[in-house]
């Protein structure tokens, strides 16, 4: 994701678009520092304290997300899931507790959106050329050939002697769908320890951490799919994570057809069943999945599986026969909701 993106996505929470959020980085007691880390723009702002223990925290809450990367990344080739997805299929191999739970979760929200969301995904994001970025459209045949290596089922999991193997030789686990609100929450976890307020935002997933300086909440954007520039609406929220998942920030064309990057491993293909999703929860490791999962489930199903959650919140923008947008909330949701008037 492209650094000028990922700014707009903090913007719509922190800048001029967010009423009441400005201003939160021009305090004295402020301090913010930008990386490019898990193949993103990542900011981490904190707030209180001194100088120096604000430094130190942001210092320490990069190298949590560095080591999430190198625990978590397919891109590297020293990373525990790269040795995973080697050597899983042939025998058990030894993984970290980070990585133990991240998988974990993963299969939790794979069992809830009856497949809607899955680890596995590994050779289904490399035949379509999302990883690495070569765009490819693939054949009825192609995509025949890696169905039967979807399958969250096929990832064993041993707690006690904390391992991963895989049923099937082919097995390819992908993390990008969750590791990164993973990230954010660990990032987050060091300012709270630190008792620092400040937020945290990698490409689609923020942490907000205490209060907006002079608010109690924190107004959060709804982008308008369609318009870069324009809110669908705003969402007043507390501590917690959000996540957001859009076709709008990856895709290539063939033909004039999008195929966006957010695949639905029921069916193989990009999804078109949202337009985007923001999703609420204090759990950020299950607000990025979850929010996937909704994505490839449409506004009905999507709102139906958030509300299985009792802390989440939601909303799904999506795209009417008529062709116009449509937003769709759960009840919990519209009372935090405020619409943006037409322009």
């Amino acid at each position: 994701m492209k650094k000028s993106f990922a700014v707009a996505l903090a913007m719509l929470i922190l800048g001029p678009t967010a009423p009441g959020a400005a201003g939160l980085g021009q305090s004295s007691d402020t301090s913010r520092e930008y990386r490019y880390l898990m193949g993103t723009s990542v900011e981490v702002r904190a707030v209180g304290g001194d100088s120096t223990t604000r430094t130190a925290a942001i210092h320490e809450a990069f190298a949590a997300i560095a080591e999430v990367d190198r625990v978590m990344s397919n891109w590297r080739a020293d990373s525990e899931i790269t040795a995973v997805n080697r050597d899983a299929a042939d025998f058990a191999v030894h993984a970290s507790d980070a990585l133990l739970s991240v998988i974990e979760a993963g299969q939790s929200v794979s069992d809830r959106s009856g497949g809607a969301f899955d680890l596995t995904v590994g050779p289904l994001v490399r035949l379509w050329g999302f990883r690495p970025q070569h765009p490819h459209l693939p054949t009825h045949d192609e995509l025949a050939s890696v169905r039967s290596l979807v399958n969250y089922h096929d990832i064993q999991l041993d707690r006690a002697d904390h391992t991963v193997r895989f049923v099937r030789s082919g097995v390819e686990i992908d993390l990008g769908g969750i590791a990164k609100g993973f990230a954010v929450e660990l990032a987050a976890n060091v300012l709270r320890r630190r008792g620092l307020d400040g937020f945290i935002d990698a490409g689609g997933n923020q942490y907000m951490l205490g209060r907006p300086l002079g608010k109690a909440v924190w107004t959060v954007g709804v982008r308008d799919p369609d318009r870069a520039d324009s809110l669908l609406g705003t969402l007043d929220l507390r501590e917690g994570s959000v996540s957001t998942s859009a076709q709008y920030a990856n895709f290539f064309t063939v033909g004039g057809r999008k195929f966006g990057h957010i695949l639905d491993p029921r069916t193989l293909m990009p999804s078109e069943a949202s337009l985007a999703v923001t999703l609420y929860s204090p759990d950020a490791t299950l607000a990025d999945a979850v929010s996937k999962a909704v994505f490839n489930l449409g506004p009905v199903r999507g709102l139906a599986l958030i509300d299985t959650y009792p802390q989440m919140l939601g909303v799904v923008a999506y795209r009417k026969p008529d062709g116009t947008t449509a937003l769709a909330m759960t009840d919990r949701t519209r009372a935090v909701f405020h619409k943006m008037a037409p322009r």
